[in-house]
């Protein structure tokens, strides 16, 4: 009986081990958005990434920390190299940031390098970037604008409009 005890309270442990890890899956890729160059933050809250029908479209927060007004001409999401991603008139915006606040941007299309939609499930792992057009707001001229990019990594999820 003794014995039996023992392995028995072995086995609960190990059976509680294993569900905590499946519950907190520590192994999965964490949820981000980081820009490659100072100055702007995506990251507080996270962006929503999700799925209307298959159609994979994203909601951002953007912080301007570059010490300057800026002026967002364009934004786009995508899983595509940044070089094959140029700014044309379906991602155009103009949208202004002072410095040390937020905007919030919505419904914005994830393409592919095709510039197509990109087409997901939820519950599925997106990895991708988010481009920003940007001026700033002394800028001589508007036609030359200014490009960031961040990288981003979440969870697909179900519905509109989620931010």
């Amino acid at each position: 009986m003794e014995y039996l005890m023992t392995y028995g309270w072995a086995l609960l442990a190990i059976v509680i081990v294993i569900a905590a890890l499946i519950y907190l899956n520590p192994f999965s890729a964490p949820e981000l958005c980081l820009f490659q160059q100072q100055g702007f933050s995506c990251s507080e809250p996270n962006p929503q990434i999700y799925s209307d029908g298959g159609d994979v479209s994203m909601n951002v927060r953007i912080w301007n920390k570059l010490g300057k007004t800026v002026e967002i001409k364009g934004i786009v999401c995508t899983n595509a190299q940044a070089t094959e991603v140029e700014l044309t008139s379906e991602f155009e915006l103009d949208q202004t940031i002072p410095t040390g606040s937020s905007d919030d941007f919505f419904n914005i299309d994830c393409i592919d390098s095709d510039g197509d939609q990109i087409q997901m499930q939820p519950n599925v792992e997106f990895r991708g970037k988010l481009i920003v057009w940007y001026n700033y707001e002394d800028d001589l001229s508007e036609n030359i604008k200014h490009e960031a990019q961040a990288n981003v990594i979440s969870v697909v999820v179900e519905g509109e409009d989620t931010i």
